[in-house]
């Protein structure tokens, strides 16, 4: 049995839990090749957490935000407040990734001994699919792992080895491995959030669907709280492509990810260059849709320049070492502060305020629109001490009800653009001389 069959085989049947199968699906080359449905990964339901009072009572229910002095939880299409004072103790899926990767990072040593550790605290804290991944990932490393296989659900005869039950029926690893070597039968990955689909090695897989989590609970923990985003369960799907040659015509050429809000769905060239970074860029836009939709109803969106705003920040506060994510906020793109400061013709901010998308992207201005949405978003966020961080806030809030015009802008943050500007432009010629 070799490492790269193990892995084939447990990503393609043993990572899709069989209820959750689409029904007529009775053959292994049906099982193998059907396309993912929209709720193919587990997702949460609303008793998915504990909230448990003072009182001693015990509230089965979905948390989908914390704040500083109250929790909201919903239950079915009801949803129910709870102030600090009420609550002894609060569990959720959200806290049991925080201490999940607190956990993971504190590991001198990524044995098959701590991994297993780890799917056992997964089992034991609501998150079944990191728990899966965390036992192939012990298969990574010890292919003959008897704990890991068990949990899977393999069987094991001494003339045919280790096998997995699929749909009543036993099936080797040589059977499946050919099936899984091309997109058309790609791996299926959930996890707490998302659903992955790809065709790149699993060790880099396993990785990708870690850090997707990671990138989910990065972006409540930076503007969750300010903007009161309530969690989602709708399970937006990653598509992570091997080759070029199987990765979707992206919108504007040369892109090396897409997100399709009518797919809820990112599309990711795993082939391309500095992908980690345009996938996250992505990936941002697809956590904005999902928790604003979630939160304030509909299928609106922010404010262009705030999104694409978002979208620069993540991907470029983004660092990865050793396949393990993490963000470093604060810095500014200097290479946008100085070709501001430098910019004979610069635009003016109502007009960057009031931009579609397509000025990011085409045109000779484009850079111009890049440049001067992220400069105007760290201005607003970090100018005096965050002065105007709150009202950015509800700016980006009300713009997805369609209030996106600089008039609501001037509301939210309490000042004409005519005395903003002035502001701005010297925050920028300021920080480009740093």
């Amino acid at each position: 049995m070799t490492l790269t069959a193990t892995l084939s085989l447990l990503l393609a049947a043993a990572t899709t839990p069989l209820e959750l199968q689409p029904a007529g699906l009775t053959s292994p080359s049906a099982l193998e090749t059907a396309a993912p449905t929209r709720n193919a990964a587990p997702g949460h339901d609303d008793r998915s957490d504990l909230v448990i009072l003072k009182s001693g009572k015990e509230v089965e229910c979905r948390v989908i935000l914390e704040a500083d002095d109250y929790v909201l939880t919903r239950r079915g299409s009801k949803k129910k407040q709870y102030s600090r004072d009420e609550i002894a103790e609060i569990q959720s899926v959200e806290r049991s990734l925080a201490a999940l990767f607190e956990r993971y990072d504190a590991l001198p040593a990524r044995g098959p001994a701590q991994l297993a550790e780890l799917a056992l605290f997964c089992e034991q804290n609501e998150l079944p699919s990191e728990a899966r991944n965390f036992w192939i990932q012990v298969l990574t490393q010890d292919p003959e792992n008897e704990q890991a296989w068990n949990e899977l659900g393999g069987v094991y005869t001494k003339r045919r080895g280790w096998r997995l039950k699929v749909r009543g029926r036993f099936y080797t690893v040589d059977q499946l491995r050919e099936r899984v070597s091309d997109w058309k039968h790609a791996m299926e990955i959930p996890t707490a959030h998302f659903l992955l689909k790809t065709d790149v090695e699993p060790e880099r897989a396993l990785n990708i669907a870690l850090n997707l989590e990671r990138a989910y609970m990065t972006f409540y923990e930076v503007i969750g709280e300010a903007l009161a985003l309530q969690v989602f369960d709708e399970i937006p799907e990653v598509h992570v492509f091997k080759d070029a040659k199987d990765y979707p015509t992206p919108r504007f050429q040369g892109d090396a990810a897409w997100f399709s809000r009518g797919d809820n769905t990112v599309y990711v060239n795993g082939a391309g260059p500095a992908v980690a970074n345009a996938a996250i860029f992505k990936l941002t836009h697809a956590l904005v849709l999902n928790s604003f939709r979630r939160t304030i109803g509909g299928n609106g969106s922010i404010a262009p320049w705030t999104e694409r705003a978002l979208a620069e920040a993540f991907s470029y506060a983004l660092e990865v070492e050793d396949g393990v994510a993490s963000w470093e906020f604060g810095r500014p793109i200097m290479e946008y502060f100085r070709f501001q400061a430098a910019d004979e013709k610069p635009l003016a901010m109502k007009r960057v305020i009031s931009s579609g998308y397509g000025a990011f992207n085409n045109g000779t201005d484009a850079r111009r629109y890049n440049a001067e949405c992220h400069t105007l978003m760290f201005f607003l966020l970090h100018a005096e001490d965050g002065k105007y961080r709150q009202g950015v806030a509800d700016y980006m809030r009300s713009s997805f009800k369609g209030q996106s015009a600089a008039t609501h802008l001037e509301k939210a943050l309490g000042i004409k653009l005519k005395a903003l500007e002035p502001q701005w432009i010297e925050f920028v010629k300021e920080t480009a001389d740093r």
